[in-house]
């Protein structure tokens, strides 16, 4: 699979819901925030996004400390995807 280098953003809100963004390295302006229901479910994200377990955990716990973090990763095209909004087809003539 091919690997998309990025930024990965996420932030606490206060009633414990955590929004997290991709943002592709090439070609972004097009994403979308994924919500996780808690800090638990944000974990397994982070791990889904091509983070080792070590350093999810260690995300979160910075997360419930800082209420944001941000981080360098690199994922998986069809996880990328799923930050991002599709794009509108072409109508064909």
């Amino acid at each position: 699979m091919l690997k998309i280098p990025g930024r990965l953003l996420a932030d606490l809100n206060p009633n414990a819901t955590v929004r997290i963004v991709f943002i592709a390295s090439d070609g972004g302006g097009n994403e979308v925030p994924f919500m996780a229901k808690n800090l638990d479910t944000a974990e397994v994200v982070f791990m889904t996004c091509g983070l080792s377990p070590e350093r999810a955990a260690a995300l979160r716990a910075e997360l419930d400390r800082n209420k944001v973090v941000s981080v360098e990763t690199r994922m998986d095209d069809t996880v990328a995807a799923k930050f991002r909004y599709p794009r509108p087809q072409a109508k064909p003539h």
